[in-house]
C-alpha cells in the first residue's frame, strides 16, 4: 500500500501540475492580446488628467465609493503612463499571484509535505477555479475588475500566511517585519471592496474569538491587526461617496431581504460547484493525502468542526450580502469569482478539519486499498476529462486563442488607437469592436450615445471632444 501511495505521490503531483498548465498556458498567451477596457479603465485616468492624481482619488472617494485602496490602484493604472503594454503584463502578475497565494497557504498549512506536493495542490485549486469561475475576463484581464476583487483575495490569503508565520518567528525584528507587512495587507484588502472588507473582519473576529476561548490569550499582534482593521473600516465607511451606491434600488438597504437572498444564492452556487465539477473526487484524493500526514503536522486543522463550518459559510454569505444590501440585485460575475475563490479554499480546509476530528477520536473511515485507489483515480481522470470538455471557460480560452479571435481583437484595438492619434478633428468616429474574445474582454464597448460615460472618458483621455460610433445604424443592425 505504501509503495502504491508513494508511486502516486511521485506521479500524481506532476499530473496535477499538468492540469494547471492546461489552463495556464492559454491564459498567459492571451495576456499578450489584452487591452484597457472602455468600461472604467479610461475614466480613472481621464479624471487624473483633468484634476490631478490626488484630486481624482478624492473625487471618487467623496463622490462614488469608499474603496480607498481600489481607488489608488485604479488611478495608477498603466494608462497613466500611456502604456498599453502594461495591460498585457498585469494579467500575468495577477494569474501568478493567484497561484502563489494558493501555494503559500497550502505550504504553511501542511509544512511536512514536499514542495512539489504544494505546487500540485495549488495547481488543482487553480484548475478548479478557472474551470467554473463566472468570468475569466473580470478576474484576470479587466483591471477595474481584478483590482476590486482578485487582488484583495490574493492579499487576504497572504495575510493568513503571515499570521501563521508570525507565531513561528524567533526574533523580535522578524516579528516586527511580519507584523508590518500583515498590517499593510489588512489595510489593502479591506480598502478594495465591501466583500473583502467583510471577509477580513470575519477572519480577524474569528481569530480573536478562537484565541480567547481556546487559548485564553491576547497578544500585541492580535491587538495591532484589530486596530488596523478598525481604522480601515473607519476610512472605508466615512467616505461620502458610499451614499451614491445605496438607494438606487428599492430593495437596497433591506437587511432581511439581503440576508435571505445571500444564503439562497449561495446554496445555488455551492450545488453547482459541487456537482458540476470534479471537486468531490479531488476531495477524496485530499483525504488520501491527509491520511499520510501525522497528527502533529495537522495542527492547523485542529479547530472545532462547527466553528470552521460557521466561519466558512459566514464568509461566503457575507461576500454576497453587500450586493443585495447596496443595490438589491444578484451579484456580478466578479463577485461570484471572489466567492468561488474562498469557497475552494474553505472547502478543502473544512475537509481537513473534519478528517482531523475523526482521526483524533480514533475513528477511521478513510481506509484505502489498492483497488479503491485505482477506482478513485480512474473516476478522477474521467471526471476531469468530461469537466474540461464541458467547461465554457476552457472552451473560450482555446477558441479565442486558436481561432484567432484574440489576435483580431488586438488588431482592431490598435486600429482604433491609430484613428484617435491621427485624427486632427475634435469629433472622432470609431468602429465598434467586431471580434470580442470574451475570455479577456468584458463586453462593454463605447455606445452610439455620445453622452455615454464610456465615450466621454475615452474622448477625454485621448484629448478629443466627442467620440461617436462609426456607421452607427449599420453597427446596430449587426
Amino acid at each position: 500500500m505504501n509503495r502504491f501511495y508513494k508511486k502516486y505521490r511521485s506521479i500524481g503531483n506532476y499530473i496535477n501540475i499538468l492540469l494547471m498548465f492546461v489552463v495556464l498556458i492559454p491564459m498567459l498567451v492571451l495576456s499578450y492580446y489584452n487591452h484597457p477596457n472602455p468600461a472604467d479603465d479610461y475614466c480613472y485616468i481621464d479624471t487624473v488628467f483633468k484634476v490631478g492624481w490626488f484630486g481624482a482619488m478624492k473625487a471618487y472617494y467623496t463622490g462614488w465609493t469608499g474603496r480607498y485602496f481600489g481607488i489608488f490602484l485604479n488611478h495608477t493604472n498603466p494608462l497613466l503612463f500611456h502604456s498599453i503594454t502594461g495591460f498585457k503584463i498585469l494579467p500575468v502578475f495577477i494569474i501568478g499571484g493567484t497561484i502563489f497565494s494558493f501555494y503559500s497557504l497550502f505550504r504553511h498549512l501542511t509544512p511536512t509535505l514536499s514542495r512539489v506536493a504544494h505546487i500540485g495542490f495549488a495547481s488543482v485549486i487553480f484548475f478548479l477555479f478557472v474551470l467554473r469561475m463566472a468570468s475569466t475576463a473580470e478576474a484576470f484581464y479587466w483591471m477595474a475588475g481584478f483590482v476590486t476583487f482578485t487582488v484583495p483575495s490574493i492579499t487576504t490569503l497572504l495575510w493568513i500566511v503571515l499570521v501563521l508565520r508570525w507565531y513561528r518567528q524567533d526574533t523580535q525584528p522578524a516579528k516586527i517585519l511580519v507584523g508590518v507587512l500583515a498590517g499593510f495587507l489588512v489595510f489593502a484588502s479591506m480598502g478594495c471592496s465591501e466583500p473583502n472588507l467583510l471577509t477580513m473582519v470575519l477572519l480577524i473576529g474569528a481569530w480573536w474569538v478562537y484565541r480567547l476561548i481556546y487559548h485564553r490569550k491576547v497578544d500585541g499582534f492580535m491587538i495591532a491587526m484589530l486596530a488596523v482593521a478598525l481604522f480601515s473600516c473607519y476610512v472605508f465607511f466615512a467616505a461620502p461617496g458610499n451614499d451614491a451606491r445605496i438607494g438606487t434600488n428599492p430593495l437596497g438597504g433591506n437587511i432581511p431581504f439581503s440576508t435571505i437572498s445571500s444564503f439562497k444564492f449561495l446554496a445555488k452556487l455551492i450545488f453547482d460547484w459541487l456537482f458540476r465539477t470534479p471537486l468531490l473526487f479531488f476531495s477524496v484524493a485530499w483525504l488520501v493525502v491527509l491520511s499520510r500526514v501525522s497528527e502533529g503536522a495537522r495542527n492547523y486543522f485542529s479547530i472545532p468542526v462547527w466553528y470552521a463550518l460557521l466561519l466558512v459559510v459566514g464568509i461566503l454569505a457575507a461576500q454576497l450580502f453587500p450586493n443585495y444590501y447596496g443595490v438589491g440585485i444578484d451579484p456580478a460575475a466578479r463577485v461570484i469569482n471572489c466567492v468561488y475563490f474562498f469557497f475552494l479554499i474553505g472547502w478543502f480546509y473544512l475537509i481537513g478539519v473534519v478528517f482531523h476530528y475523526f482521526k483524533k477520536r480514533k475513528i477511521d473511515y478513510f481506509h484505502f486499498t489498492v483497488v479503491r485507489y485505482g477506482v478513485l483515480y480512474a473516476i478522477m481522470v474521467v471526471s476531469v476529462v468530461l469537466a474540461t470538455y464541458r467547461s465554457i471557460n476552457i472552451h473560450m480560452l482555446y477558441t479565442d486563442l486558436l481561432q484567432g479571435k484574440a489576435a483580431a481583437f488586438d488588431r482592431e484595438m490598435f486600429e482604433r488607437y491609430a484613428i484617435l492619434e491621427n485624427a486632427k478633428e475634435e469629433n472622432v468616429a470609431l468602429p465598434l469592436i467586431q471580434v470580442k474574445p470574451l475570455s479577456i474582454f468584458v463586453d462593454d464597448d463605447i455606445k452610439t450615445d455620445t453622452n455615454s460615460w464610456w465615450n466621454k472618458c475615452m474622448a477625454g483621455y485621448f484629448g478629443k471632444k466627442v467620440i461617436s460610433v462609426k456607421n452607427a445604424d449599420s453597427e446596430q443592425k449587426q
